[in-house]
């Protein structure tokens, strides 16, 4: 039987992951043959390798929402293509996307002239996609090995700096652990069930319940704390302060906002589909403990911070804990309020991540070698009002204030709570939420209130720059308007 036959609908289904495997040997070439005529003209190269890679992303965007395969397994059932994937593959390029349209600016600043980030740039891409489609265990792996090694890479970018080698090499030996944990759950899960297959687990375990064995329980221990360190949660945090620090802040930024929701789909996948019979006696505890603990850290961890990537950093943690908590409350609505969740807080984040960004820039256009600290904010309000309101909001916003869409997120989660009977959970979680503000609306009192006793300037935007923030902005804005606009997840 003729192959191009056998594996029509797979190739269909998978057209953008095969675009995107082409598109990374395409752009390797071209960056190739262009980096002996750049060395020393850096114009020449960076914007060329901004359009090419930015062209990329938009097709595989296309490519992705126009997808004709629409619920099927493919490959002999080792990958899948749903609404899903569909929701979750486009939430992913348009963070790739203002990740693309602000690295110009900062790769020139920087002094970065290697065009191995946009290369970089398309993988995280590809990895992301292969993670999201991923329906067995191996294929996780892989999927997750491959992402973790460009970040391993970027997170080691500055060559010059101990800290980003810091930063490298302590994620390079966390995210080995937590590997070897993942792989050692998944062997368990073999050696108990016989297969890795995630539909095949489903119909395995679908009566097991309470009588489920400890060597499975420690299983998916395994694997899904493996998954939980990937994102920052709690108690497998260690890493982020560190590292969210230590990297280059448009690395960092890519850390904070784009991984997230790939992750979360596997592990809804691997809870709510596969081992969905466990819930009552495994997932409610270990969620409800993990989304406490990471409430408490980011809460508690941000109070005495005076670095801005820092205090995104536990930010994060506490935002993850929110998702983990709505993955606790075990309803279809808690999983709407996870990926509705997931949504507004990629577009809050990445409105601050790249401010951030802005900041480490001085008037010159190169970039600050100290730390950014709250004091690098005071007279933004001054020099650019409609910045300065723009990033009020948002963090208003992240600290979950109405009517602004933080709050709506938030408020999902708590209605999950609430019907799940978590009360005492729900008014823990409220409480931490109010103290965590406080850190929020330090930094706005630092904007608009304090005054610098120096003569300061800032970094006149560039169009990247202006693009993203505006997007973003847009996004969020026509969201306080008309909710009803994003309220489209389902799943």
């Amino acid at each position: 039987m003729n192959f191009s036959l056998m594996y029509q609908n797979d190739i269909a289904g998978f057209l953008p992951e095969l675009f995107l495997a082409i598109s990374v040997l395409v752009v390797l070439l071209h960056g190739s043959f262009l980096s002996v005529r750049a060395a020393y003209l850096y114009t020449y190269l960076t914007p060329s390798m901004v359009r090419l890679t930015s062209t990329v992303l938009f097709l595989s965007l296309l490519l992705v929402l126009n997808n004709p395969v629409e619920g099927q397994t493919l490959w002999n059932a080792i990958f899948i293509t749903d609404h899903l994937t569909i929701l979750s593959k486009a939430v992913v390029f348009l963070g790739l996307l203002s990740c693309v349209l602000v690295s110009e600016v900062y790769l020139f600043s920087a002094r970065f002239r290697a065009y191995e980030f946009f290369v970089f740039i398309i993988s995280i891409g590809l990895s992301l996609c292969l993670l999201i489609s991923s329906y067995d265990l191996i294929s996780i792996y892989l999927s997750m090995e491959f992402l973790s090694l460009i970040f391993y890479v970027l997170a080691a970018w500055k060559k010059n700096s101990y800290f980003s080698a810091e930063a490298g090499l302590k994620y390079f030996i966390l995210g080995s652990v937590a590997s070897v944990f993942y792989l050692f759950g998944a062997s368990l899960i073999y050696y108990g069930m016989g297969t890795t297959n995630l539909g095949s687990l489903a119909l395995i375990t679908k009566n097991l319940g309470s009588l489920a064995s400890p060597l499975a329980c420690l299983s998916l221990i395994c694997i899904i704390s493996a998954l939980l360190f990937k994102i920052g949660a709690a108690p497998y945090h260690s890493w982020v302060a560190d590292v969210y620090e230590g990297a280059p802040t448009l690395v960092s930024f890519i850390f904070a906002v784009v991984p997230k929701f790939g992750i979360f789909v596997v592990i809804l996948r691997i809870a709510f589909i596969s081992f969905w019979s466990f819930f009552p006696y495994f997932w409610e505890s270990f969620f409800c403990l993990c989304g406490l603990f990471s409430v408490f850290i980011g809460c508690l961890g941000g109070l005495g911070e005076r670095k801005i990537k820092r205090l995104l950093a536990f930010s994060s943690i506490g935002h993850v804990g929110f998702l983990c908590l709505g993955l606790a409350s075990g309803s279809i609505e808690g999983i709407q309020a996870v990926l509705f969740y997931l949504i507004i807080y990629m577009l809050t984040s990445t409105f601050l991540w790249v401010y951030a960004l802005h900041l480490e820039l001085d008037i010159d256009g190169t970039s600050n070698t100290t730390f950014l600290t709250f004091s690098d904010a005071i007279g933004l309000s001054r020099a650019n009002p409609l910045l300065g309101l723009g990033s009020t909001l948002m963090i208003f916003s992240l600290a979950g204030i109405p009517p602004l869409g933080g709050f709506f997120a938030k408020f999902n989660i708590f209605i999950g709570l609430v019907g799940s009977y978590y009360y005492a959970v729900t008014i823990f979680v409220v409480l931490t939420s109010v103290v965590s503000a406080f850190y929020y609306i330090r930094l706005i009192k630092i904007i608009y209130f304090e005054k610098n006793k120096k003569l300061g300037f800032f970094c006149p935007f560039i169009k990247g720059i202006s693009i993203s923030l505006g997007f973003n902005r847009f996004k969020c804005y026509i969201f306080y308007v008309q909710p009803q606009l994003i309220l489209f997840v389902n799943l």
